[in-house]
């Protein structure tokens, strides 16, 4: 197995990140979203989204990449996956459904290369971005999964994630996709 280090994202990771983020909502997505959605996914308009994101200094996520250690500082370094935390961004309606949400911060996105999955990098970045909730001062937090995801839903749950009973629908996509909630005591 080969070994993977967590970093902040930098501006420059931008089209990698984009390239991994269509990647993975395509080999993720399919059957969950609809094929339109997921086929008018486009590397320029993701790079150009990554990029503002990463530069904005009002983002309010921290954003991480995880990639092969770097044995050889030669080579370019490929990013495999990203993910970032932040603040709860969901509303008090879906957030009332948990009995306390003091101290509560969000895993909001996380995603990695289809050709990473199985090799442990995603594990790397889990860990890396629940070390970084707790640096920003969050004891606990929650994510969301979409429903039919069962590959995501096994792996938060491997990693001690609980799956609630609360859901929610993304409607960042249409038509819209059911999601799941999970949570975990980063204590």
């Amino acid at each position: 197995m080969a070994d993977f280090e967590a970093r902040r994202a930098r501006v420059d990771d931008a089209a990698q990140i984009a390239a991994v983020h269509i990647a993975a909502w395509q080999a993720t997505y399919r059957g969950i979203m609809s094929d339109e959605v997921l086929d008018s996914l486009d590397l320029d308009r993701q790079t150009d989204r990554w990029s503002k994101n990463l530069s904005a200094e009002a983002n309010q996520m921290s954003s991480l990449v995880v990639l092969p250690e770097a044995h050889d500082p030669s080579l370019e370094e490929r990013v495999l996956g990203f993910g970032g935390v932040c603040p709860p961004r969901d509303t008090a309606e879906v957030l009332g459904g948990l009995p306390d949400s003091s101290g509560l911060g969000q895993l909001a996105a996380i995603n990695l290369h289809p050709d990473a999955f199985g090799t442990g990098a995603g594990a790397v970045l889990l860990h890396a971005l629940e070390d970084e909730l707790r640096n920003l001062g969050f004891t606990r937090a929650y994510l969301m999964v979409a429903e039919g995801n069962d590959r995501a839903m096994r792996f938060y749950a491997k990693h001690g994630w609980h799956r609630t009973e609360i859901t929610h629908v993304f409607d960042g996509v249409s038509p819209a996709v059911p999601e799941r909630m999970f949570t975990i005591d980063l204590g």
